[in-house]
């Protein structure tokens, strides 16, 4: 059973840590909110120096009042600590505020840019990028753009800083003293570096096994049925704990590794404090070191060691965040094959006329059209039958502009398709597909399909057209009920209904039925062929089946065989021509009286 996973350089690779142009262009999704970043940047140097002045107050207040027991100007110098841990802890908050605000903010917007891009897309993109890796661009990368803005940007230009504050502040209180403090910070931003680039390659290959399980997952719960029927579901859970064993390994040493890394730190500090006390232990008053000066340097220390801690989080958010963006904006910048024309044009008159001119077409994998040449008149209700692969589909796809032709065109009420606004030729021709897709909310909206154009006097209109409204109006909240995901809690003929009541609703002035009936029941395929024969009156109509039965009252039926129209006519004509559709004829009606005997 193959499971979907994701490729390591779409999914899981990490980007530079810092791309300039990538910046660049996200800060274009900043600019607007260019008042919350400078008031953020504002706040920096207020909250370093805060925590700047803190272990200075403590230094006069060991030296100067509890050395030498003179409490006078204690209380004051309490007081001024107090006001400035209450002013850290006041920016620390509108900090934390305006990050996740502008995070938030910024990736509002970013994905509203993606989802109004998707729905631009054409169904050649569609086929060839998973429904999972698209949901991944609005979901897991816009949310690692938002962990960029609320704690990784803003609070590494506030940990770099702080990092220069303090070691300023430790060289002006002592430089001999400082020393040793700044002597051993490379050892350890390099040993953090290192443990964190090994934390990167476990987390990158935890990202694998995530998107492993998250595949196997969406395939178990789609295909549960098959599961079912099968009895596939030990191998199912076999595989599935196999992967959740490997993943759980895989986090398991990312977490030791975080914590391998903390108590690095932690005890990096104290062997700092423990080198600061025996080198400070020979130097005296007269070389600048009194107690207060070393208290306030382990103060600092202490200070110091959080931000160095952090910085290697920091990084891979960092880089995650690159690698995210590159991916948005590669999906931003991947222009649609299928527009709307600069200049378009309007027919003299709307009624249906359609011409096929040397029509070729392929998806890359060998041609399915090749020179179709055809002419449907207004009204006329014409079928297309053929083999399993001969483009009886594709020739509809194209017709709506689905895809655009290799070569040759197609002209309705006299106009090339290309030539109309794609809204309104998609109007224009009406699909009732072989299973008609239903979203998760009310009958209403799922007929209206949201358009505010068709009143809800319409659709009950539509509805009675079809038929839907004895199913419909016997629910409860009747046109307001709610549908399920998929509309699962409808019969499939229940569903086929719902959607040619859409076509009543939206009126398009070609109808094309795309084995309309294939998948309904014998008693749901005779209400469903009734709504069809009223949806099929006065307008052009392209029926595509398989069935032969549902086609023998069609004005003319043409015969596709690889990819090229092999015959034209009505029934009787092409029975009597004893040519492609008669040996399919005979094949399905032979089979059917074959089964009736046995």
């Amino acid at each position: 059973m193959m499971h979907a996973v994701m490729s390591e350089t779409e999914e899981t690779k990490y980007g530079r840590f810092l791309d300039i142009g990538l910046f660049a262009r996200f800060f274009t999704y900043a600019k607007p909110y260019k008042g919350w970043i400078a008031i953020a940047l504002l706040l920096l140097p207020i909250s370093t120096l805060a925590q700047m002045a803190q272990p200075l107050i403590i230094k006069q207040a060991v030296d100067q009042h509890l050395i030498p027991s003179d409490l006078a100007g204690f209380d004051l110098l309490a007081l001024y600590f107090a006001g400035l841990v209450g002013l850290q802890f006041f920016i620390s908050y509108l900090q934390s505020v305006i990050n996740s605000l502008l995070g938030q903010r910024v990736v509002r917007d970013i994905r509203r840019d993606l989802f109004n891009k998707l729905t631009t897309m054409d169904a050649q993109y569609f086929a060839t990028n998973s429904s999972g890796r698209l949901t991944n661009r609005l979901t897991n990368d816009t949310e690692a753009v938002s962990n960029m803005v609320s704690s990784g940007l803003i609070n590494l230009v506030s940990d770099m800083l702080l990092l220069i504050g303090i070691a300023i502040s430790m060289v002006i209180l002592s430089p001999k003293l400082s020393l040793i403090a700044l002597a051993c910070m490379p050892i350890i931003l390099v040993c953090t570096i290192l443990i964190t680039r090994h934390m990167r390659l476990v987390q990158r290959k935890s990202r694998v096994l995530q998107a492993k399980m998250a595949g196997h997952l969406t395939e178990q719960v789609e295909g549960h049925e098959v599961l079912r029927l099968f009895n596939c579901q030990d191998k199912s859970r076999s595989d599935f704990d196999e992967m959740n064993s490997a993943y759980f390994q895989t986090v398991l040493k990312s977490n030791f590794l975080e914590a391998f890394q903390f108590s690095f730190i932690e005890a990096s500090s104290v062997v700092v404090v423990a080198l600061l006390f025996f080198y400070g232990a020979g130097l005296t008053p007269e070389d600048g070191v009194t107690v207060g000066v070393m208290v306030a340097f382990i103060d600092y220390l202490r200070r110091i060691f959080f931000p160095i801690r952090d910085l290697s989080g920091k990084f891979t958010t960092m880089q995650a965040a690159m690698t995210a963006l590159e991916r948005i904006f590669d999906l931003l910048d991947t222009p649609p094959t299928i527009l709307t024309p600069k200049k378009t044009e309007t027919p003299s008159s709307y009624n249906g006329h359609i011409k096929f001119n040397n029509l070729h077409f392929d998806y890359g994998k060998g041609a399915i059209l090749k020179g179709v040449n055809c002419e449907i008149k207004s009204g006329e209700r014409v079928a297309v039958v053929g083999p399993t692969g001969s483009g009886k589909t594709s020739l509809i796809k194209l017709l709506n502009r689905t895809y655009d032709p290799v070569q040759g065109s197609i002209e309705i009420n006299n106009l090339p398709v290309n030539r109309y606004p794609l809204p309104r030729l998609r109007r224009m021709v009406g699909m009732v597909q072989q299973e008609t897709f239903l979203f998760a909310g009310s009958i209403l909206e799922n007929i209206r399909l949201n358009d505010s154009s068709i009143s809800r006097q319409e659709v009950i209109e539509a509805a009675k057209k079809s038929g839907a409204a004895i199913l419909i109006e016997k629910l409860p909240l009747q046109y307001d009920a709610i549908l399920s995901e998929r509309g699962s809690n409808l019969s499939a003929g229940e569903r086929q209904l719902i959607g040619i009541t859409r076509m009543f609703a939206f009126q398009p002035e070609i109808l094309v039925m795309d084995e309309a009936t294939s998948s309904v029941d014998t008693i749901s395929e005779g209400l469903i062929q009734t709504a069809l024969e009223q949806l099929q009156k006065d307008r052009t109509a392209i029926i595509i089946a398989h069935r032969l039965s549902t086609i023998l009252k069609s004005d003319r039926i043409l015969v596709l065989a690889n990819g090229e129209i092999k015959e034209s006519g009505s029934h009787t004509e092409l029975l009597n021509k004893d040519g492609l559709y008669a040996k399919l004829y005979a094949l399905q009606f032979n089979s059917k009286t074959q089964d009736k005997v046995a």
